[in-house]
């Protein structure tokens, strides 16, 4: 997960790591979370990325890996309970690796082969997530560049 103020390069550090990615072996699919977002919708775009596997496995077809990315995490906003609905879903998928199946509450989803990356602005949104999600993150902070730094890039 990177973190860092805007402009730091947080989204285009993941998306040049897709563009390098290897094609035979991962898909890539990200999500840009914002105070709108719930669960309902963030499941539905997890869904839509994986196929069936057999019975209630679902995942990436067989042999890859998903890259989920998720722009700006911690921007959903709380609920009453201080929570924030999609960031709850990923810890449980992340923790359990399934979901449930909305229409019929009975039935789980095993979701195999997925693997989450984000970044968050810390001066927007909630300014934090769960504890319990940022766990499972490697967390690499971002700095602002210096004057001369900019200057090389854009000069």
């Amino acid at each position: 997960m990177y973190v860092g103020f805007a402009g730091t390069g947080k989204t285009t550090i993941i998306k040049d790591y897709y563009a390098a990615a290897d094609l035979e072996t991962t898909v890539c699919a990200e999500i840009n979370l914002n105070s709108y977002t719930d669960s309902r919708a963030l499941q539905v775009v997890i869904e839509g990325n994986v196929d069936k596997r057999m019975g209630r496995i679902f995942g990436p077809p067989s042999g890859k890996i998903l890259m989920f990315f998720m722009d700006d995490m911690n921007m959903p906003k709380l609920d009453k309970y201080g929570t924030q609905s999609p960031i709850c879903l990923i810890r449980q998928i992340i923790d359990y690796q399934l979901v449930f199946d909305r229409d019929h509450l009975e039935e789980k989803k095993t979701l195999q082969d997925i693997m989450f990356l984000g970044c968050m602005n810390p001066k927007s949104g909630s300014f934090v997530i769960d504890l319990r999600l940022s766990r499972h993150f490697t967390m690499i902070a971002l700095g602002v560049p210096e004057k001369e730094i900019l200057n090389t890039i854009y000069l």
